[in-house]
């Protein structure tokens, strides 16, 4: 048989049993179908518990259609859960909604749109809004937990904080560094303060980092705060593909509920997470570092003596041992060399957990 004729015999062999199995599947053998591009599992961003605490990542500011973001309120609760967001706050501006002609309704709508997908994945949403003023003179607020977003569009900006706050809101200052040459509390910022009306500050906001904020957020017992503020997608590709997490607000709460959510910030129990740095109150960062490395001698020559370092949650951590810096991350291990010493505990400093303005953590390591 020539070669010809055995290519041809080959073939007929191969088309016949793609036949057969396309019949066998009830499929159509002139279109084959591919697994789908879509995403339909949930990335989980795993922790152990802190001081008994349950760890939860929440986004507090967010965008939709329904003021000048570019997706519908539904695909803000998917890639919320996609990405591993416990829970999540659409914050759409009230003064501010450039497609107003086309989504004309009340402030609430885009509440009440996303409200039964995210039930229908567990996803926590939290009712809120952005109450948007000039940022150079009064800046932006969001008021979350509120009960009704069309009451808090007042004319007055002190006046709509205000309102939100008769109705129960957590009211937090949002990126006080935002198209602004420097970050600085102006007059009406500390009238706010004055009468006790800010809660909260972002002190990380999209991709800024505001240091200084972070030092009046523990001056002033503020929860500390980082949200993605996004108004597009969260490109989780280019996330992963620069070893980052989205910017979120951990919280340590007693419960994985909104009133456990809520107790959580008033009791200003959060770290701000991006870039792989961490940003918190100092008995916070501590706790949180206790609740999630683990250090065990495993070898000692006589002279020096080995510890096993692990981190067991999902944060990334940069630590400073005598005069070598290493890198802990996620669910990793390291092995650190340190003199051999009559304590159980090593002095380390952590290069990626701000505790205030240009300052961060120093804190021990017990190990057995």
């Amino acid at each position: 048989m020539s070669k010809f004729k055995k290519s041809i015999l080959a073939l007929i062999l191969v088309t016949s049993a793609l036949v057969q199995r396309a019949d066998a599947q009830n499929l159509n053998p002139n279109k084959v179908t591919y697994p789908s591009y879509q995403t339909e599992h949930r990335t989980n961003i795993p922790f152990p518990k802190v001081n008994g605490f349950t760890v939860l990542l929440c986004d507090f500011h967010t965008h939709t259609m329904f003021s000048d973001g570019l997706v519908w309120p539904t695909q803000r609760v998917a890639e919320a859960w996609l990405g591993g967001i416990n829970a999540l706050a659409i914050t759409d501006h009230i003064e501010y909604r450039p497609y107003r002609q086309y989504t004309n309704n009340d402030h609430n709508t885009s509440y009440e749109i996303a409200k039964p997908a995210a039930d229908q994945t567990g996803l926590m949403l939290i009712r809120g809004t952005e109450i948007t003023r000039t940022q150079r003179t009064i800046g932006h607020f969001n008021a979350l937990f509120i009960e009704d977003a069309n009451k808090i569009a007042l004319d007055d900006p002190k006046e709509s904080i205000k309102e939100a706050k008769r109705q129960g809101a957590f009211v937090m200052w949002n990126h006080p560094g935002w198209a602004v040459d420097s970050t600085y509390i102006k007059e009406f910022q500390a009238d706010l303060f004055k009468d006790g009306l800010i809660d909260g500050i972002e002190v990380y906001n999209n991709n800024e980092f505001y240091p200084r904020v972070l030092s009046w957020a523990v001056d002033k017992n503020l929860a500390i705060i980082a949200t993605t503020d996004v108004h597009g997608f969260v490109e989780s590709g280019t996330l992963q593909r620069n070893g980052v997490q989205r910017p979120v607000t951990i919280v340590l709460a007693k419960e994985s509920t909104p009133a456990g959510v809520r107790e959580a910030l008033d009791s200003r129990r959060t770290l701000a997470m991006f870039q792989n740095i961490l940003a918190a109150r100092e008995d916070i960062a501590k706790m949180f570092v206790d609740g999630n490395i683990v250090a065990k001698k495993v070898f000692s020559d006589g002279k020096n003596i080995n510890i096993d370092i692990t981190n067991l949650g999902s944060a990334h951590f940069e630590m400073k041992a005598g005069s070598k810096i290493y890198s802990i991350p996620p669910q990793s291990s390291v092995i650190v060399v340190v003199p051999k010493t009559d304590k159980k505990f090593i002095p380390v400093v952590f290069k990626n957990i701000f505790i205030y303005e240009n300052k961060t953590l120093a804190h021990d390591l017990y190990f057995n």
